[in-house]
């Protein structure tokens, strides 16, 4: 009768052993799933998702919350479209004072920052400074090379020499005396023509008629033309050359613009208004004025990606100009574009006050 009862005794511990280790199972699927579905360390089985978020850019309770409703959440999803499309570039007060499209006056003095290199390193035999040692911003130094690249291209020499820069040279045998604010930006100089004995002589009564036609190419103009001295305040000078960049020298060049006719007229396109469209045969442009904050930065919503320069100018905002490349059917995308198409709008009259005077363009 002893080990009958042994018999019966061990298969009830079975059946106990086996519930305890269900529970066991019961309690921890629980406590997983249930009452504590992320146990602090536990990783695993959590889905996280990876990106970059712009700086000071933050994730709304709506958008992060799985349980949100269907709307909020294609609200969320239309909102990071359009952050995804766009950047915000800050402009600080300073570089209202800096670019090449600054007017500079006597009325208007320049309070941007210098960035200048000589021509101590220039090995372009085609460009010939009176000193070594003259000084241009470091951003026209490739155009200036380029511009006189072109001149001998054409005439088959070079008889012109850069004479002055940053600085008006004032010695005894200067050949001009012009003392001009505009020279301490560094994006202009005077050219002296070399005669046939080497000597090198003012550049007053003659024009040249290659760098009146073709300096526009290059990004730069006549700062002073005769047809502007009303505007402009100061007399002509067929002897200096101002670098605004491209296309901006196209634009003023074809519809014969002075640089402060040029400024007031690119007010009258904002991001607002839409901008000034502007086509050669391989870029295309848009060039918008964003005036400048009262106080502190500016911010500009810009197109993400978009390849873009800025420039002040030196007043009271700046002047953006975004570039596109266009596709060329049948041309070698190594090739140079030498040509332009202009495709530039204006309305019928637009009148332009300055400090000196009002002009008309046509």
């Amino acid at each position: 009768m002893a080990k009958q009862k042994m018999r019966l005794r061990f298969p009830n511990i079975i059946l106990l052993l086996c519930g305890l280790i269900l529970l066991i199972f019961l309690f921890d699927f629980l406590w997983r799933n249930v009452i504590s579905p992320t146990v602090p360390g536990d990783t695993e089985g959590i889905i996280t998702a990876s990106g970059n978020f712009a700086t000071g850019a933050s994730i709304s309770e709506e958008t992060t919350n799985e349980s949100g409703s269907d709307e909020k959440s294609g609200e969320a999803t239309e909102e990071t479209t359009e952050d995804s499309s766009s950047e915000t570039i800050i402009l600080s007060q300073n570089q209202v004072h800096n670019g090449p499209l600054i007017l500079v006056s006597e009325t208007c003095p320049f309070l941007g920052t210098t960035d200048f290199v000589d021509f101590s390193s220039n090995s372009n035999m085609n460009v010939k400074p009176r000193d070594s040692s003259l000084k241009v911003n470091q951003i026209i130094m490739q155009p200036i090379s380029d511009l006189f690249d072109g001149y001998c291209a054409d005439n088959g020499y070079v008889n012109l020499q850069i004479y002055s820069t940053s600085e008006t040279y004032t010695g005894a045998d200067s050949l001009y005396t012009n003392v001009l604010t505009e020279r301490s930006t560094g994006f202009t100089f005077d050219i002296g023509l070399i005669t046939s004995t080497g000597d090198v002589v003012a550049y007053l009564t003659k024009r040249n008629e290659w760098m009146f036609s073709n300096c526009w190419k290059y990004g730069f103009v006549v700062r002073y033309q005769d047809t502007k001295t009303g505007i402009t305040g100061v007399d002509f000078m067929p002897h200096h050359f101002r670098y605004v960049g491209l296309p901006h020298s196209l634009i003023m060049y074809e519809k014969d613009l002075c640089l402060e006719e040029y400024l007031t007229y690119l007010t009258s396109y904002t991001m607002e208004s839409g901008p000034l469209t502007y086509e050669t045969d391989s870029k295309a442009y848009e060039i918008y004025y964003v005036p400048a904050a009262e106080s502190g930065d500016t911010e500009v919503v810009m197109p993400k990606n978009a390849v873009y320069t800025v420039s002040g100018n030196n007043t009271d905002g700046f002047i953006i100009t975004i570039e596109k490349e266009l596709q060329v059917s049948g041309q070698d995308a190594t090739e140079p574009d030498t040509s332009v198409t202009t495709d530039v709008s204006f309305p019928e009259e637009t009148v332009v006050t300055t400090t000196t005077g009002a002009a008309t363009i046509g």
